[in-house]
């Protein structure tokens, strides 16, 4: 027989440690002796279960229909035996109620059950519990502090919530200790997900927009708006700003005073630079914009096919495209098209007319003072990379790149494809520019 006094502790302390409704518990235990009596007994049998929450005593009656004559004798009860027992008023079609004996085998097979239904309730009670406490945080920042680290995430305590960040959803090159606090963006709240209810992440280009509300007053008040954001997590950023109050310098507001509020984000993301882009309504200006320092000389944009033509100065090409491509593919993303990247001599080879119809004049083009200036950025990206001609760089385990450090601009262009954006998951393949980041950093500092 089980024991009211421990049944009341146990479900006392489940209702306390896991924060579950106590009606969920006690559901369960009836669901369990139910579904006991099943197993032991009759799988069509109906079976009633009361538990007195005062002294934790359970009782089980199953439920017999008062027949003439009886056909089965697990379903049915006579009339005669049936008033014997519950009294003359009962007559046939009613109901009756016959107590169940709790043996030796059925009372542990009841146990058991009860056993597997109440982990049961508990697991879906806390899979509730999180569901509605972070529904409303959804597309949201939330912090907690590192509870345990697997191979595979981040455990983390978030108001005695175990949240877990996965590996892949974690800054490249980011390490964090136990019960250090950590700020994540909460992407997805599922009712029920075998894996994670909450899909938590750091690289989520929304991280960073929600970082700058945190950081920038003018965007909580809704002054200055984040329009679009690209990121290379852990590397560079780029987020497109517009400001609704004329007077508001929407970059200003964002860097802040000798860059302080763009470098405590920096921080947070564990060193990515972070380049803010005036957004204009007009394509090709916002394009130029999210392109700069480089110059454009020609833009034609294929509205059909959301895909744009760009011609840059011949000695800004590896500027544009960027280590890796990385600057390219930003700048497809914050613009959300696909991207074509020329240089000047490469256009007119391919025949592609030049509009003209940049930021840029032929007349600017050919300025000493702007070569000058491209140049002295040029030797100086040079002397920072490495001065043999070949340089071994291992991209993987599988494969290795090797960069010529001489290539001509046209041998460069030639390799290059179209860049699209991120959310198609494609791969470019060309050879690696010579340009490196430390050819923006005077313009993100500015």
């Amino acid at each position: 027989m089980i024991d009211g006094a421990q049944l009341l502790d146990a479900i006392y302390e489940i209702v306390q440690d896991k924060k579950i409704d106590k009606e969920i518990i006690l559901e369960g235990i009836r669901e369990g002796f139910q579904k006991a009596y099943e197993k032991f007994f009759d799988p069509e049998a109906i079976v009633r279960v009361d538990i007195d929450q005062n002294t934790g005593q359970i009782k089980v009656f199953k439920e017999l229909s008062v027949v003439q004559k009886i056909e089965d004798e697990w379903l049915e009860i006579g009339l005669n035996a049936a008033k014997e027992k519950y009294g003359d008023n009962v007559s046939i079609g009613d109901n009756v109620y016959e107590p169940v004996e709790f043996t030796m085998e059925f009372s542990k097979l009841a146990v058991m059950q009860v056993g597997q239904i109440i982990k049961q309730k508990i697991r879906e009670g806390e899979k509730n519990k999180i569901y509605q406490e972070f529904l409303s945080k959804n597309h949201e920042i939330v912090g907690g502090f590192v509870k345990d680290i697997t191979e595979t995430s981040y455990l983390v305590d978030v108001n005695g919530s175990i949240i877990p960040i996965w590996n892949k959803k974690m800054i490249p090159g980011e390490n964090f200790e136990i019960d250090q606090r950590i700020c994540f963006y909460i992407e997805e709240v599922s009712k029920d997900n075998k894996h994670s209810q909450i899909q938590a992440s750091r690289i989520h280009p929304e991280f960073l927009s929600r970082l700058m509300e945190t950081e920038v007053p003018e965007i909580l008040e809704g002054i200055v708006e984040v329009k679009s954001v690209a990121r290379e997590p852990g590397h560079r950023a780029k987020i497109a700003v517009f400001s609704h109050e004329e007077g508001i310098d929407p970059i200003g507001s964002c860097v802040g005073a000798l860059g302080s509020r763009i470098k405590n984000i920096t921080k947070e993301l564990n060193g990515e630079k972070i380049d803010v882009v005036l957004w204009n309504e007009d394509t090709k200006t916002f394009v130029m914009n999210s392109l700069a320092p480089v110059k454009v000389i020609s833009i034609d944009i294929n509205e059909s096919n959301n895909e744009c033509f760009i011609v840059v100065p011949n000695e800004q090409l590896s500027l544009a495209i960027g280590k890796k491509g990385m600057a390219a593919r930003l700048v497809a993303n914050l613009v959300n098209m696909k991207i074509n990247i020329f240089s000047l001599d490469s256009a007119k080879e391919k025949e592609i007319e030049i509009l003209w119809n940049g930021n840029i004049s032929e007349k600017e083009l050919n300025n000493p003072e702007f070569l000058s200036k491209v140049n002295k950025r040029r030797e100086k990206t040079l002397k920072n990379n490495v001065k043999e001609d070949i340089v071994p760089k291992k991209e993987s385990e599988e494969e290795i790149v090797f960069v010529e450090q001489d290539k001509s601009i046209d041998e460069i262009q030639a390799s290059i494809a179209a860049f699209e954006s991120l959310n198609d998951d494609n791969t470019f393949e060309y050879e690696e520019s010579i340009g490196n980041d430390e050819d923006y950093d005077s313009y993100y500092q500015n």
